[in-house]
Parts: structure tokens; sequence; C-alpha cells
């Protein structure tokens, strides 16, 4: 019988700028209903509005809108690390 790896799935990689952008008005059209309601439909999502929709989806947008959320977090620059005491 062979062996089969058995690592832990690496996460994965942060969004560009423009794919989070991308995903962020897309989940901002296909939430509108549940979460974006009182905005208007065709607003366009700018970097600067990405909290919104965040917040939207994390608040109304019930667990696979909390999922999605997740995904729109930013780059980071690097981890933090752990403080020695």
């Amino acid at each position: 019988m062979p062996a089969t790896p058995t690592g832990t799935p690496t996460p994965p990689a942060p969004l560009s700028q423009n794919e989070r952008l991308e995903l962020a008005n897309q989940l901002y059209r296909e939430y509108h209903t549940r979460c974006f309601w009182h905005a208007p439909r065709d607003l366009v999502i700018t970097e600067d509005l990405i909290p919104f929709v965040v917040k939207g989806l994390r608040t109304h947008g019930g667990h696979r809108g909390f999922i999605a959320s997740g995904k729109l977090r930013p780059k980071e620059a690097s981890a933090p690390s752990p403080k020695a005491s």
C-alpha cells in the first residue's frame, strides 16, 4: 500500500488589490438583497468600501457570507511574531 503524505494544507495566498476589488464587487452583487439592500444596487466597490462589504457580510451574510468576508482580508506585509516574555 503506497504511503500518502499527511501534511497540513497550506493556507491560500492573500489576494492582490485587483483580485480583492473584483471579489468585493462580486460578493456585493451576490449578497445585495440580504446584506446591502439599503445601498444602491449599481454601487461600484472601491478599496475604501471593502470594510463596508466585510461588515455587511459578517453581520447579515450568514455562515457563507462570514466565510467569504475572510477572503477580503488585506495582504499582510509580514506575519506578527509572538513576543517572548
